[in-house]
């Protein structure tokens, strides 16, 4: 089967044939949901928007979600704070690190160039202060783990 390309107007009344290029079209590329059983519908694989407002606020609410995702993954690991486990290690802030890091990056290569230079601050400001707080955390549970192994080593000596 071919692949067809359509083109959705929103003005009914316009008689005039566009023709566009595609390949050379700069927009935002949506992949829609898959599977979607639906009677008389059509099977889209890829959505380009060239709205630049609109593509300012897809990008803006899928940063938006993306980060409420990470914000309550980040409060998980604050409320459960290091198990039995993991009390040592700090492997879980560590994730919790890399899962910001992750975000940061997917932000920059994906969703920065459609958003506003003060909402991409905006957003960086927060994931600055999520970041300082694992890392403080950590650097606590460090700090815990040093004291406590300087005590054990200090206690033991020579036993006569």
């Amino acid at each position: 089967m071919a692949d067809k390309k359509y083109l959705i107007i929103k003005e009914k009344n316009d008689s005039a044939i566009t023709y566009f290029e595609y390949d050379k079209i700069q927009g935002y590329d949506l992949a829609p949901k898959q599977n979607v059983k639906i009677k008389d519908a059509i099977n889209v694989s890829k959505v380009v928007v060239i709205n630049p407002s609109l593509m300012h606020k897809v990008a803006k609410r899928k940063v938006d979600l993306k980060f409420k995702k990470l914000l309550q993954y980040v409060t998980t690991i604050f409320e459960n704070g290091t198990n039995e486990t993991d009390d040592e290690t700090g492997s879980v802030y560590r994730e919790g690190l890399n899962e910001i890091e992750k975000f940061r990056q997917e932000a920059r290569n994906r969703y920065f160039q459609y958003m506003k230079d003060e909402e991409i601050h905006m957003t960086e400001k927060k994931l600055e202060i999520l970041e300082q707080e694992l890392k403080m955390r950590l650097f606590y549970l460090q700090q815990i783990y040093q004291y406590n192994y300087q005590e054990e080593y200090t206690k033991e000596g020579k036993s006569r």
